[in-house]
């Protein structure tokens, strides 16, 4: 219960700790302080971080015991949760989950040493508190949560043992990633599969876009609907996209049409525009929506425009900020059926009346705090009237008036319950009896429509590294989550691509050789599993033999396939020549009769590489399958 202040004596690790909480302190009175936030505080009011002004985060978080806003952490524990979370901080979501990891490992400290707080030394963390803290999590949430709850206190650990306020502790969750560890079971593959929208709902969702859909709410909400499902947005991103997105231009000679937009997950902390480019049908879907959304949104971009101009007031339109006004007027110039009671009313000789400036402050208690809906994060906002989503207030209400004085952003839980109901609303499916072939309401959510373009793309044969940067995601391993093809779908894209002579080789020659009905059979037997590497397809069964190459697939592997024109299979194979070729020159310098493997094993694989890259140079189709390694293509 002792601050850094009156311990700076007693530990000599309080020096490094007081550097840090002071560098803390620093920062936190640019990035927090400014909203009148007090760093000693057990509860900071974040809401003023958030990067969109169209989420919902919860404004406030505490630095209390679990379960409880009332019981501090001790400060000599809080002050260093605080200085990660500012030193560290991503966006204001985030600060509320890790920081409820750290309350959880403040109660397992505290149960390892008997309940004594003074008992508790920075330098004495070690794993035993950290798997207790995680044993403490599994009781808490779930498996999945619970792993990456733990990654969390690794990275704090890690953030503090670099300072050398604690010792470098190597800790492996012991919790297992629930997606990973199922994500080739039966089971694991059919819970992914349920992420995808139904038919009934894409069908539903089309009919009510071209029919159904008719007043201006609704209308908005299903051009926003629709924009989701030819772009695979996430709809933080959809909700934030700027009034110029449209982007045009031709390459070879072909015109193409893209949607600027913010990317939400991205490294590094400015907010920077890409563009998601289209197919056709995706890029006239994505013109008339766009268009459409513009006019229903255009008024309110103008009013927003005029509340920019004067960000202090409200002003009301031709009218003088001192004029007198009475309750009629006031209600007329609100669009309410009676003026508000919450106005300061005055009354002269018999008249009841308000001034001007009375209203535009009740205006101004309602008026979004900030009008921006984006904070680009290098010193700029996207203003309401640069973006394209901004209403007038009350404009998804109908049971309310419509005020055209003050504007917002559509915010995603109006997207959100639009399409699948919360308690005591009614989603889109319900309102026009949009239903399943078991008679249940129809349900999506807007992420559904992401996982169904990358299910969509991933089955018509876009290569992983391709789906990973059209989705405006950094790591291709976060795409892995998105591939919700099963095994036996993928091995029924090649049996078709040997079909079709998509992909040529040792077996794709023997199915052409062999009779017209034994060759499906042919497939069925030698076609049994398909692999992705970072240089192409391999089909080697792995339940039959161990790889003979050691996965090395270049060395004359003849299961292995290459994508004609794959820039990133490209990058990889040359990466890897460099490498090879320094180990050769290596290898050679110890001479022959010592290093003879190592020479050959370098030598074969540059060979093989060579072989692997000439691909691109041959006559085939651009993302065509070839076999490097066989060594004539059939022909027919």
């Amino acid at each position: 219960m002792r601050s850094v202040a009156k311990a700076a004596a007693a530990d000599p690790l309080d020096g490094a700790i007081h550097r840090l909480v002071a560098t803390a302190r620093e920062r936190f009175e640019t990035d927090v302080g400014s909203a009148g936030a007090n760093f000693d505080a057990i509860t900071w009011d974040i809401a003023h971080l958030k990067h969109r002004a169209v989420s919902s985060t919860n404004r406030r978080i505490y630095f209390t015991w679990p379960g409880t806003t009332m019981r501090p952490l001790p400060a000599y524990y809080s002050e260093v949760v605080k200085s990660w979370l500012i030193l560290e901080r991503h966006s204001a979501k985030d600060m509320g989950t890790r920081l409820d990891a750290l309350r959880v490992l403040w109660e397992a400290i505290l149960s390892r040493r008997g309940g004594n707080p003074s008992a508790f030394q920075w330098y004495s963390l070690c794993y035993e508190d950290l798997r207790e803290a995680e044993s403490a999590m599994r009781l808490r949430w779930t498996e999945n949560t619970t792993h990456k709850r733990t990654i969390v206190l690794m990275c704090f650990v890690r953030f503090l043992a670099v300072r050398s306020i604690c010792r470098d502790i190597y800790y492996k969750p012991q919790t297992p990633r629930v997606e990973d560890l199922h994500r080739h079971t039966i089971a694991g593959q059919q819970a992914r599969r349920d992420r995808l929208p139904t038919e009934a709902a894409l069908q539903g969702l089309a009919g009510i876009y071209r029919q159904h859909a008719t007043e201006p709410a609704d209308r908005l909400r299903m051009c926003a609907v629709a924009i989701l499902v030819v772009t695979g947005f996430r709809i933080g991103e959809l909700l934030t996209m700027p009034l110029d997105c449209e982007v045009e231009e031709e390459r070879g000679g072909k015109p193409r049409y893209g949607l600027r937009y913010y990317r939400e997950k991205s490294r590094g902390g400015q907010k920077l525009l890409g563009v998601r480019w289209l197919t056709p049908a995706g890029a006239e879907l994505a013109r008339q929506a766009v268009s459409e959304i513009r006019g229903l949104t255009n008024e309110a971009r103008l009013r927003a425009l005029e509340l920019e101009r004067s960000p202090h007031r409200v002003a009301l339109p031709g009218v003088h900020w001192a004029a007198r006004l009475d309750a009629r007027l006031v209600a007329r110039l609100l669009g309410f059926t009676h003026a508000p009671k919450s106005i300061p009313w005055r009354r002269d000789r018999n008249a009841v009346y308000c001034r001007a400036y009375d209203v535009e402050a009740y205006l101004m208690r309602l008026r979004p705090a900030r009008l921006w809906t984006l904070d680009r994060r290098d010193g700029a906002f996207q203003m309401l009237s640069q973006s394209l989503f901004v209403v007038f207030r009350n404009f998804f209400h109908p049971g309310r008036t419509l005020c055209r004085l003050l504007v917002e952003p559509v915010l995603i839980a109006q997207i959100s319950d639009f399409l699948s109901h919360r308690e005591g609303g009614w989603s889109v499916f319900e309102r026009f009896d949009i239903r399943e072939d078991d008679g249940a309401f129809c349900r999506v959510t807007s992420h559904q429509f992401r996982h169904w373009l990358n299910y969509i793309a991933d089955k018509g044969g876009l290569p992983v590294d391709l789906q990973t940067r059209w989705l405006g995601r950094d790591n291709p391993r976060d795409t892995e989550a998105y591939r919700h093809a099963t095994v036996d779908e993928r091995l029924a894209w090649v049996k078709e691509g040997i079909r079709t002579g998509a992909m040529t080789g040792a077996k794709a020659d023997a199915y052409f050789d062999l009779p017209r009905t034994r060759r499906d059979r042919f497939l069925d037997t030698e076609i049994q599993a398909v692999h992705t590497t970072a240089f192409g397809l391999c089909l080697h069964d792995f339940a039959v033999t161990p790889c003979p190459y050691h996965l090395n697939c270049v060395r004359g592997c003849a299961d292995y396939l290459r994508s004609k024109g794959n820039v990133k299979e490209r990058e990889h194979l040359v990466q890897i020549r460099t490498a090879t070729e320094q180990a050769l020159v290596a290898a050679k310098t110890k001479g022959r009769h010592i290093a003879e493997a190592w020479i050959v094993h370098c030598e074969e694989t540059l060979e093989g590489i060579a072989k692997a890259l000439t691909i691109d140079d041959t006559d085939t189709a651009d993302g065509s399958l070839v076999r490097p390694f066989f060594p004539g293509r059939r022909k027919r």
